[in-house]
């Protein structure tokens, strides 16, 4: 019997989507969990430097200051920035056991702890680095050049770039857990890892341009991954150094030869890959980006409400301080949420940090998209109900009235502990509309600008002393009913928020 490929956002978002009583059981196969940590053992590794400088900067200023251009960013980068950057964008934090095993705590979110992410840096004029590709190990904190000498600027631009991060998904390590909706994951997760290199590049004052559109098999042929295990999602540009010459930028397919099999068979992260169909179809379907850019036109999310009132937010309140490095390396999933009023000012406060995320100097994927909708129980400033959040106006809009949290959880699966969070984050979008604005590669814009607000969220929680925990697993339409959402909605993704016991996580 032949399949019939997925070829739209709207088609994978609604073949993915759970259904109350209609979930097939699906067993781990533990014998063949996917390898968290990508090695190439017959190359040489190049340790970063440690332990990197660190800023000493207050997290709420620098999320003001990161959704504004740089005002002064860096001419030049050098190797002890890069380190710096990088330990900002992605750390191991801390380290536990779970039976025999380690388990590795990250500044990072990831669905299920499963991390697919990879990142490469492409060296063009980076002090004390040879031009060339590397991949970027957390962690032992090195780097292991792929491919030496020139290469060309990806994708291409006019201005001086020092070097590019490149991070990509590995679809086995999501899948192994969640099978065909695992590709929500993997965007989400790469959102995650783009807020943390966003906050990082503005602290250490890198000038840094996001691309989402490129050519997919010239970046895998590049970065010397599998396309078949491993694909390239986000492009990022580091603004500083010289120039690089028009040949370099724009050296033709045929001037890039595949790396070695054992590079590429890296990509591989376990003995028994499962290879699953609608995750291949929908990323395939957007493999060529439609002209129609994110960067470019887009519209405004319908979400279907017409909020009943408006209330501004207050002015985010002076005087709170946390150091930006600290939030960072206390990031955890916390989910014991207890309940303790709120006040108006740390309402406002927190939600000034989503809304200068989500109104940032682009930073990459279209503004507007997802909508972002609140979710308010009892004890805080504002009436229990479903909000729309206008991060723009800085302004809640009520869409319905009264407390919903736990009809919330019982659309995630039952997870009954979320009702006890003080608010819910969800970010939401029509894919049909995505389709429309830019065929399928659409879904990796929204899901991947969910997953950077997703992360601001978990980071601004902890700002606040509270806890977060991000849920990607729903009954999609039940949900979608719960926020009154219009026909074709969709929630993307939830954040459970409030305080936890014992405070945020040390």
């Amino acid at each position: 019997m032949t399949r019939d490929p997925i070829h739209t956002a709207a088609a994978y978002h609604r073949l993915t989507g759970y259904r109350r009583d209609a979930l097939t059981p699906h067993a781990l196969d533990w014998g063949h969990q996917p390898r968290l940590d990508k090695r190439y053992p017959k190359l040489e590794q190049i340790p970063l430097p440690t332990p990197p400088v660190l800023p000493q900067t207050d997290y709420f200023d620098l999320v003001h200051r990161a959704s504004k251009p740089l005002s002064s960013p860096l001419t030049a980068l050098d190797q002890n920035t890069l380190a710096t950057l990088l330990h900002l964008t992605h750390a191991i934090t801390a380290q536990s056991r779970h039976g025999n095993q380690a388990f590795y705590f990250r500044s990072v979110a990831s669905a299920g702890a499963l991390y697919p992410f990879e990142m490469y840096l492409a060296v063009h004029d980076i002090q004390g680095l040879a031009p060339g590709i590397y991949h970027v190990d957390v962690f032992r904190f090195g780097l292991t050049r792929l491919r030496a000498g020139d290469v060309p600027v990806m994708p291409p631009v006019g201005q001086g770039v020092a070097g590019t991060l490149y991070i990509t998904g590995i679809f086995f390590r999501s899948a192994w857990k969640y099978r065909n909706r695992a590709y929500r994951y993997v965007l989400l997760d790469a959102g995650h890892l783009l807020e943390n290199l966003r906050l990082a590049a503005h602290a250490v004052g890198v000038d840094l341009s996001v691309h989402l559109d490129f050519d997919d098999d010239r970046i895998a042929t590049l970065l010397g991954v599998d396309a078949a295990e491993e694909v390239c999602l986000i492009g990022a540009h580091l603004n500083a150094g010289k120039a690089v010459s028009p040949d370099a930028a724009e050296l033709p397919q045929g001037d890039l030869p595949p790396l070695p099999e054992a590079v590429r068979h890296a990509s591989r992260v376990s003995d028994k890959v499962i290879a699953y169909d609608a995750v291949l179809d929908i990323h395939r379907a957007g493999h060529v980006a439609t002209g129609v850019t994110a960067d470019g036109p887009h519209p405004s999310p319908d979400l279907g409400w017409r909020p009943r009132n408006w209330q501004s937010l207050p002015t985010a309140p002076a005087g709170r301080h946390t150091d930006y490095v600290q939030v960072i390396g206390q990031r955890r999933s916390g989910r014991n949420f207890i309940p303790q009023a709120i006040g108006e000012a740390d309402l406002a406060g927190f939600l000034h940090l989503i809304a200068n995320a989500a109104t940032a100097d682009p930073p990459g994927g279209p503004q507007g998209v997802p909508g972002v909708g609140v979710v308010v129980g009892e004890g805080l400033s504002v009436a229990p109900g479903v909000y729309q959040l206008d991060s723009h106006g800085r302004r809640l809009g009520q869409v319905a009235a009264g407390n919903r949290l736990d009809a919330m959880a019982r659309a995630c699966l039952d997870q009954m502990w979320l009702r006890n969070a003080a608010l819910h984050i969800g970010f939401l979008a029509d894919p049909e509309a995505l389709d429309r604005a830019w065929g399928a590669r659409g879904y990796r814009y929204a899901m991947m600008a969910a997953g950077r607000l997703g992360q601001q969220v978990y980071l601004a929680a902890t700002a606040m002393g509270w806890g977060a925990c991000g849920i990607g697993a729903f009954y999609d339409r039940e949900a979608a009913g719960r926020l009154a959402l219009a026909d074709g909605v969709a929630l993307l993704y939830l954040v459970g928020v409030g305080p936890i016991k014992g405070g945020a996580p040390t």
